[in-house]
């Protein structure tokens, strides 16, 4: 009897350790575009990390990751958009909502007081061809103060004058004009301090381009390099320590970046540090293929998400524990999505959750990868109608966690 007590108690004992292991951490998400929230994997503790009062639906807040070591979160915000040359930024901050730093397009809006300051004339000219916009631009220079607002018909030109411009060293800060998601810019000029310098013409040509910026961000397994896409799904990395004033553009991939890259991720563990699975779907069907950092398309091919290409994948992410990664997509009809697991073990594809009418899109993997927390959606695209819900990477229960939640993110 004694026995089979003991026997009784050490199981119970194993299963609530499992459990509290299974739900260490934190998990980040967004709520409303406005706001990062951090809450505790049990439901509990729900509480505001960081929002901003320029933060709408319109510009607000995408995805977000922490860095590996758990000591700072990473996202990407338009809170800045008419004060850089992006629509929107990556950033860092601490747990406690200390240390905000803007990672590309350094420094921060907030952080131009610090540097000397100088005056920049531009003209800018409207040579679009026809009524591609109405011709009512946003241009700003890199570290002045405010933007400007400038009516341009078509055919036209006009000079502005910028009189307090943050000199930010010896290269070029970027000029940028802004229509709505559309931007066209040009390097711009070396902004000299207490003196007033001339940008070279600015001609607004074509349609510009859209959602020039930097969203979903990724961290390198060390912590020291942020990669990030922009709208078009072009992949580049920052420093975690970036150099104020300097923007640099550096590819994450050799040669020429695979179509439709929206969905990567860098290896989780010191083995896999140079590692990247991604997502390419211009080759006649769209997979999931691994290579080394820095080396060119085709990598080795994973697996075959659909047999029709251009289809882009919802999300997808490394397990922890680096054997293998999940990975979300909506099916061919179009009504529902789910997420899928790899194994680069056996190499099969197993299916974790089964939505219907429903879609499994963003998603996060505890430190222990037996778990994960997904946006449960309504749409397959919209905002409104999701909740964050949590279920085992084998399929195991899911329990919803926390309503009208958005692009959680789960410390390691």
């Amino acid at each position: 009897m004694l026995h089979r007590t003991l026997t009784l108690l050490f199981f119970v004992a194993l299963f609530f350790c499992s459990l509290t292991f299974a739900q260490s951490g934190v998990i980040a998400y967004v709520r409303g575009s406005t706001e990062i929230r951090l809450i505790n994997p049990d439901g509990t503790n729900d509480r505001r990390l960081w929002t901003e009062p320029n933060l709408n639906e319109d510009l607000g807040i995408n995805e977000l990751a922490w860095r590996p070591d758990g000591k700072e979160l990473a996202f990407s915000s338009s809170h800045e958009a008419t004060a850089s040359l992006y629509h929107a930024d990556v950033y860092v901050i601490a747990p406690d909502g200390s240390g905000l730093r803007r990672l590309t397009n350094p420094p921060s809006h907030s952080e131009f007081a610090k540097f000397p300051k100088g005056t920049v004339t531009v003209t800018v000219r409207n040579d679009q061809p026809g009524n591609v916009t109405s011709g009512n631009f946003i241009v700003y220079v890199a570290g002045a103060d405010q933007p400007q607002q400038v009516v341009l018909p078509s055919g036209s030109a006009k000079t502005i004058v910028f009189k307090s411009v943050a000199d930010f060293g010896k290269h070029a800060q970027p000029v940028v004009a802004m229509f709505g998601k559309y931007r066209w810019f040009i390097p711009g000029v070396d902004v000299q301090a207490g003196r007033s310098v001339t940008a070279p013409t600015f001609s607004i040509g074509d349609q510009g381009i859209e959602l020039l910026g930097a969203f979903r961000p990724v961290w390198r397994s060390d912590g020291s390099r942020i990669s990030y896409r922009t709208g078009l799904c072009l992949v580049s990395s920052v420093s975690n320590n970036p150099v104020a004033g300097e923007y640099s553009y550096n590819p994450l991939f050799g040669g020429k970046n695979p179509m439709g890259t929206c969905n990567w991720d860098w290896g989780p563990t010191a083995a896999t540090a140079n590692q990247i699975i991604y997502s390419e779907n211009g080759s006649g069907d769209s997979s999931i293929y691994r290579m080394t950092e820095g080396g060119t398309h085709p990598g080795t091919k994973l697996a075959t998400y659909s047999d029709i290409a251009y289809q882009i994948l919802s999300d997808m992410r490394w397990l922890p524990d680096a054997s293998g990664f999940l990975y979300s997509t909506v099916n061919l009809m179009r009504d529902s999505a789910n997420i899928y697991r790899y194994d680069f073990g056996t190499k099969r594809v197993t299916q974790v959750t089964r939505l219907q009418n429903e879609f499994a899109r963003s998603f996060s993997i505890s430190p222990d990868s037996r778990s994960v927390v997904f946006e449960r959606c309504t749409s397959y695209e919209e905002e409104n109608g999701c909740d964050l819900w949590i279920t085992g990477t084998d399929g195991g229960k899911a329990r919803l966690l926390v309503k009208n939640g958005l692009r959680p993110a789960w410390s390691r």
